[in-house]
């Protein structure tokens, strides 16, 4: 008998497993698996989160709050790139005498650990609130 005759083959029973097996483990790492690592990316609101927010502060400034209607998107609602954001709007709510009036209003805040912090905010051309005048 010839040595070099002689073939080792795997059976068929075992290939039938393995295979299956090797290509779903396969599979699971490529579109389960980590594809890169976790950027840190700051981050960065949107114009309607910023608006939302900016509207909560402005509630707070109001003699009506439950009569405050908001426009759908703002006027303006930016960044100045150093983390204060800027929302510039109006509110129609009724004054003291409970007629409804138009106010324009303007707040300015920063994010601080997954808090809104109020820095400033002037409602029809009043400064309501600004954290640089507090002692």
């Amino acid at each position: 008998m010839n040595v070099f005759t002689k073939q080792r083959t795997i059976p068929k029973g075992i290939m039938l497993v393995v295979a299956p097996l090797l290509f779903l483990t396969w599979g699971y790492f490529v579109f389960f698996g980590e594809s890169s690592p976790p950027t840190n990316k700051p981050y960065v609101p949107d114009e309607i989160e910023l608006h939302v927010q900016a509207q909560q502060f402005v509630l707070r400034g109001l003699k009506a709050p439950s009569t405050a209607e908001f426009p759908i998107m703002p006027v303006h609602a930016g960044t100045d790139g150093n983390g204060s954001y800027q929302v510039i709007s109006y509110v129609d709510s009724q004054n003291s005498f409970g007629a409804m009036i138009r106010s324009d209003w303007s707040v300015l805040m920063r994010l601080e650990n997954e808090s809104w912090i109020l820095q400033k905010m002037i409602i029809g051309g009043k400064v309501v609130f600004d954290s640089n005048q507090r002692e």
